[in-house]
This record gives C-alpha cells, sequence and structure tokens, in this order.
C-alpha cells in the first residue's frame, strides 16, 4: 500500500462529492453561486485522478504476476470484481424506490437502465439517461470494469512495446491526436465521448499504466532531490492547472488538461518520502482513504435522499447545515459499509482464492 495515494483517494472523492452539490446553483447567496460555478463545478476532475491512479495501481500491485503468471487472469478478474461490484449492487437496490418516484417513470426505459446498471456496462451506451441511471457515479465503475477486463493483455502488450521504438513512437502519437480530436467534435457530443466514453477514457488508465513504468524507472535511481519542494510544488501545479481552468475549453478539461497535474502528483506521492507524505500517512487520513470508494459511491444517493426528507419533513434552509448533514451522513454510510459490508466480502473472496493459489498474494 502507498499511503499517501491511499489518503489522496479522500480528498479526490471529496472533490466529487462537492461537485454534486448542484443545489448550490440555485442558493440565494450570490457567493455561494459563484463558488458553485466557477469552483465546484470543476469536480469532475476527481474521475481523471481515479482512473489514472487505479492503472498506476494496479500495475504496481498485479504488473509483475501477470508477466511471470504467478496469477491467472480469471483469479485477478474475481479479485478485482469482488472489490466493486457488491458495492454497486448495494447502490443500485438503494436507489431503486427514487427511480420509481421519478415523474418521467416509464417501464420499458427503466428496464432497459436496470439491465446496463446490473451489466455494468451502462457507460458503453452515449445516451444520459442511461450511463446517469439510478446511482450516476457508477458509470465510472462501469468504465473500471471494462479496465480491469482490458489490464492483463495491457500489461503484457506493454512489455512487449517498452523495448520497441515504432510501437512506443506510434502509442505516443495516437495519445497526441486525441486533444485534436476533441477540438473538431462537436460541442453536443463532449460528454457522451469524452467524459463517458470508456474507449475514450481508457487512455487515462493507460497513463497510469505508463506512469508505474516511470516510477519503477525513477526508483532505481538514487535521488538527492528536495522531496518536500517537489511534493509542494505538485500541489501547487495542479492548483495552478485549477485556476486557469476558465480558459481552456471544457472537452479538454474532462480528461487532456489534467493529465500532466495529475500524473506528476501520483508520482511525486508515491515515493513516500516528503513532509506531505508524512502527513498524509497517518491512520486517520489513511481510514478515509479507505472508505473512499464507499463515499464515493454512496454520497450521490444520500444527498437525494436527504433532500427529498428535507423537502417533505425538515424543512432545513441553512444550505451549510444542509452540506454538513449530507457530509456526515455520507461519511457515516460510508463508514458502516466499509466495516460491515465491503471487508467482510472482500476477505471472504481473497479467502477463496488464496486457498486456490496457495500463498500466493491477492492485493
Amino acid at each position: 500500500m502507498i499511503k499517501p495515494l491511499t489518503s489522496l483517494r479522500f480528498f479526490f472523492a471529496f472533490i466529487i462529492f462537492t461537485h454534486h452539490l448542484t443545489f448550490l446553483g440555485k442558493s440565494k447567496a450570490s457567493y455561494l453561486r459563484w463558488i458553485h460555478e466557477f469552483i465546484l463545478k470543476e469536480g469532475f476532475i476527481g474521475v481523471s485522478f481515479f482512473f489514472i491512479l487505479s492503472g498506476f495501481i494496479l500495475a504496481y500491485n498485479y504488473r509483475d504476476s501477470i508477466l511471470n503468471k504467478s496469477i491467472l487472469k480469471s483469479d485477478f478478474y474475481i479479485a478485482r470484481i469482488a472489490r466493486i461490484y457488491p458495492v454497486h449492487l448495494l447502490c443500485l437496490l438503494i436507489a431503486v424506490p427514487i427511480t420509481l418516484k421519478d415523474v418521467s417513470f416509464n417501464l420499458s426505459t427503466w428496464l432497459a437502465q436496470l439491465f446496463f446498471n446490473v451489466t455494468l456496462t451502462q457507460s458503453f451506451i452515449p445516451v444520459k439517461y442511461i450511463y446517469f441511471s439510478f446511482n450516476s457515479p457508477s458509470w465510472s465503475i462501469s468504465n473500471e470494469l471494462f479496465f480491469y477486463l482490458l489490464f492483463p493483455f495491457l500489461i503484457i502488450l506493454g512489455s512487449k512495446v517498452k523495448d520497441n521504438k515504432y510501437k512506443k513512437g506510434l502509442l505516443t502519437m495516437s495519445i497526441l491526436l486525441i486533444p485534436l480530436l476533441m477540438l473538431i467534435i462537436p460541442a453536443p457530443y463532449y460528454k457522451n465521448l469524452f467524459y463517458v466514453n470508456p474507449f475514450f477514457r481508457v487512455f487515462d488508465f493507460i497513463i497510469g499504466l505508463i506512469l508505474f513504468e516511470i516510477y519503477l524507472r525513477i526508483k532505481k535511481q538514487q535521488s538527492t532531490t528536495n522531496n518536500d519542494l517537489l511534493e509542494v510544488g505538485s500541489i501547487l501545479l495542479l492548483l495552478i492547472f485549477f485556476i486557469f481552468h476558465e480558459w481552456v475549453p471544457l472537452v479538454m478539461r474532462y480528461s487532456v488538461y489534467y493529465w500532466i497535474p495529475m500524473c506528476l502528483l501520483i508520482l511525486i506521492f508515491s515515493f513516500q518520502n516528503g513532509i506531505i507524505s508524512r502527513f498524509l500517512s497517518n491512520k486517520s487520513l489513511m481510514f478515509l482513504g479507505e472508505i473512499s470508494f464507499g463515499f464515493y459511491m454512496f454520497h450521490q444517493l444520500v444527498l437525494k435522499y436527504f433532500i427529498d426528507f428535507n423537502q417533505h419533513y425538515f424543512h432545513i434552509k441553512n444550505e451549510y447545515y444542509i452540506i454538513a448533514i449530507i457530509l456526515a451522513l455520507s461519511l457515516i454510510v460510508s463508514y458502516i459499509s466499509f466495516i460491515w459490508f465491503e471487508k467482510p466480502l472482500n476477505k471472504y473472496f481473497k479467502t477463496i482464492l488464496k486457498q486456490k493459489m496457495g500463498s500466493k498474494k491477492i492485493a
């Protein structure tokens, strides 16, 4: 486990949480509307962080096992699906009552949405009412499942490309062509093609795999670099990119624009050598990082249920109280899920795989 990166997961999950506080866009307070419009609406950047980090961490945990065939592809798939699918299914069940109350409810549409959500294929359908249906954050889990399926093949392919200058050049050119493609596609297709589409977002994941190879090369070298300065600098660089985001087309900001600062942030904190890394390695922040998957998956449902209950029963008007309650409830639900649902299931599946594989480690 890379402790600082584990803790950073929570901070980026929290950024996504703030992105979903859309009710602030209708606030009577002008400064809250401004914060929502120019800061919180950019919270989708957390998705790129998670996709890149996913590639990096999977390579960190499984690269050698895949290459030396000490783990079967099927066992890798079971381990990863066991990590995401139970929570997704639980969230899907919790979301059902909300969807049934929707004024635009249509049975045939609802059944189609249900099918794509159960099979975790909703992100492949370029229609908003499909990929954002039920528990909307789960579209990214649909992408993650796709990345998991590709991962063993990408690792094997990467080992062949690594020493081939022609193939490396071809991969580099493919990645560099993405911004050009973004600029020629009409705006109405931006979100469908460049934000949700797994065939495009897989490049975030591939960049995470490449980043791990860079990590391995740097790790072999002795360095006297000021790690404190690097860590502070990586955070400042991300902030600078964030501050100037208004000057960049939205389609670029969905991923490409933030690739450089995100990669530097992950790479620098992966070495765990600076003062900020030591702060991020404390147990409380690491625990928040560990429950961040549940926090990410549950927070939108908590928000929807609370807003509905508040309108009918509580009638709380103060937006700070509403945010605090939603945040607290999301953390409580995430904690309960992690301790009594995710960990027991994870342990169960890992035990089965360990029995099957002997003493080989399952991450």
